[in-house]
């Protein structure tokens, strides 16, 4: 009796001691998909509290006026643009010759990387939409910080996300130059931006779309 009452003792004391997880049911399909959708809504509400801030704090930053704002404002738009283009001539007459970047890998670079790197076709992008600036003016020096919504490629790997992008100008012979920049990885490719382009471009197949079937066949 004791011989066989033995391996069910046995059996119960290993079904009372196992580990929590060994006990649970495993989880149903509906619930696995409600858990995941409850941590998005958390990681969206993060997000978008965490946009609220820096908007808040960009907007509170004390912002230089007149001219020489203006200026570095444009120029700083102006080389966003030829950095979409690759336009490698732009940039030339945008940056010093001793100019210097620290990129979101804290990589040094120069002027010549740069140029190389478009040379080269080792980079591209469709999309550089900046945000959120602060411009300040120092006499014959100033910055402009701002965010970038980005997207595009460097060398085979992906460089799309937001950035946030501080370059720092000189003025030399009444010229205002690019000197240095930083350049810091926020998040990843859910953007704003991306966002809006993504939806114009949906709404620009679906009109081609429908132009395609309105239009009588051609024979």
């Amino acid at each position: 009796m004791t011989k066989h009452l033995l391996p069910l003792f046995l059996a119960l004391t290993c079904l009372l001691t196992a580990p929590a997880w060994a006990q649970k049911k495993p989880m149903s399909a509906k619930a696995r998909k409600a858990k995941i959708a409850a941590a998005a809504t958390a990681r969206n509400k993060a997000e978008a509290a965490r946009r609220a801030e820096a908007a808040r704090i960009a907007a509170a930053q004390p912002m230089s006026e007149g001219p020489d704002a203006d200026e570095l404002l444009r120029i700083d738009e102006v080389l966003t643009d030829a950095t979409l283009r690759s336009d490698a001539e732009t940039i030339t007459h945008l940056l010093a010759d001793e100019y210097i970047a620290v990129n979101s890998k804290g990589l040094v670079t120069s002027k010549k990387d740069w140029l190389g790197a478009i040379a080269n076709d080792e980079g591209q992008c469709d999309i550089n939409k900046g945000f959120e600036f602060v411009v300040r003016v120092y006499g014959n020096t100033g910055f402009v910080i701002h965010n970038t919504s980005f997207r595009g490629q460097l060398d085979g790997s992906n460089t799309t996300g937001e950035y946030r992008i501080t370059r720092y100008f000189i003025r030399r012979n009444g010229k205002w130059l690019v000197a240095a920049s930083n350049t810091t990885y926020v998040v990843p490719v859910r953007l704003t931006a991306l966002a809006a382009a993504g939806k114009k471009a949906k709404k620009e197949r679906k009109k081609l779309k429908n132009t395609y079937a309105s239009e009588p066949s051609k024979r």
